[in-house]
């Protein structure tokens, strides 16, 4: 997938630590959580873990959270990642309010993929349940109580004479009936991977389900798929919607590109964004043209200077020339005309491009002109350009240069 866990675990990190926690301001570190943190840093696991468990273990330790975290982080480096997994239950019922439980359930989802624990990866990658409505139950109304007339006095009752009291019939011996068949059936047994999770597994956070699916796309996709169309179309959570989107785009499924396909047209402009960037690099037959239609539906400046960024990813000089030419806004159109000085050969477009563009993008055309290195155009930009800003500009990217022939001219033309 080209994504590692130490990429997707740093990614979270930020995400955790400049949500909840940055407001919250965390205490200083302690000298023994110092002292463990360099451990780490130099991978002496069997020393932080020894530091990590004496702070955990310590009431007057003021981020014992965090100390669990990174006990949990180092034990499943060391290669303990039973211990790992009992840490991160630790924390989880001590600390459930803490941002470092989402950081451990990182570990724990590279723990489940690097055992190829699929199961469990599917128990943490799970949407929950949507809320269950209350069922109204209507209420039966009770029929009407007639008013039953008092009983009229009968006659006294005649005197019976004694009798003897009927012969008894023993009853026959009745069977007691088995606990079993009155109780109701035990619960199934849990799963194999409900023991990584708890017992009673809270849903798993977005951001770790989404890490899950990243490590389940190749093998699962399409189960996979799409849940995570369902995220990046999801224009209430932005943040989930990108982290969603980029994993799509390094799936080599169709399908999965499709999805970004759609996010780069319909989406809102913080996914849409990240849809744009990640088709530069797709190699798909459409990709241009979705570009392109993206570039002409869009009034945003930010998504048409993407546009022109992707564009240039895919070397596609045509498109870039095109916009370069036709662009009204001018930090679009010097966009479009940086990156064509980038893309090799595209000379020919530049020196077209100088004497058409607007004055207030020549000097875009003569900084591209200079990383095209085309000394060529530029000596003749310095020789005839009557604007003397444009002209010194010329002659400062050809010592810039410096090759041979802009020496030569720069020598000869003081």
């Amino acid at each position: 997938m080209g994504m590692t866990m130490r990429t997707i675990l740093a990614l979270a990190t930020v995400a955790v630590l400049s949500g909840g926690m940055a407001s919250a301001g965390p205490a200083p570190d302690s000298k023994r959580l110092a002292q463990a943190k360099d451990y780490i840093a130099d991978e002496q696991w069997t020393r932080a873990i020894a530091e990590l468990k004496a702070a955990a273990d310590d009431p007057a330790e003021k981020n014992r959270a965090e100390a669990l975290f990174w006990l949990a982080h180092s034990e499943h480096q060391s290669g303990d990642d039973a211990s790992a997994l009992e840490t991160i239950g630790r924390l989880e019922r001590e600390f459930p309010s803490s941002p470092f439980v989402k950081l451990a359930h990182s570990v724990r989802v590279e723990i489940a993929q690097q055992r190829r624990r699929d199961d469990v990866l599917w128990i943490i990658a799970q949407p929950p349940a949507p809320p269950t409505a209350p069922v109204a139950v209507a209420a039966t109304p009770r029929p009407a109580i007639a008013a039953v007339p008092p009983p009229r006095p009968g006659p006294a009752p005649m005197a019976l004479p004694a009798t003897a009291p009927p012969p008894t019939t023993p009853l026959p011996p009745t069977t007691p009936t088995p606990l079993a068949a009155v109780l109701p059936p035990p619960p199934p047994p849990a799963a194999a991977g409900a023991w990584w999770v708890g017992a009673f597994p809270e849903p798993a956070d977005q951001v770790v389900r989404i890490e899950a699916l990243a490590w389940l796309i190749d093998s699962h996709s399409d189960r996979v798929i799409p849940l995570l169309k369902d995220i990046a179309l999801d224009k209430n959570s932005p943040d989930d919607a990108r982290r969603a989107v980029v994993i799509l785009a390094h799936s080599p499924r169709p399908e999965a590109h499709n999805i970004v396909l759609d996010v780069a047209r319909t989406g809102t402009e913080p996914v849409q964004l990240v849809a744009i960037r990640e088709m530069g690099r797709l190699q798909d037959a459409n990709v241009a043209n979705t570009l392109m239609q993206v570039y002409t539906a869009s009034p945003m400046p930010r998504v048409r200077r993407q546009v022109v960024t992707s564009l240039g990813e895919r070397a596609d000089t045509m498109a870039l020339f095109g916009i370069a030419k036709s662009e009204h806004d001018a930090g679009v159109r010097n966009a479009a005309i940086m990156t064509l000085g980038r893309i090799a050969p595209a000379n020919v477009q530049l020196r077209t491009l100088y004497d058409a563009s607007p004055m207030d993008s020549r000097e875009a055309v003569i900084n591209a002109l200079c990383a095209a290195k085309d000394d060529d155009e530029l000596i003749r930009i310095a020789s005839t350009e009557k604007n003397p800003i444009l002209r010194q500009r010329a002659r400062a990217q050809l010592r810039l240069l410096a090759t041979p022939k802009a020496i030569k001219y720069l020598t000869d033309n003081p």
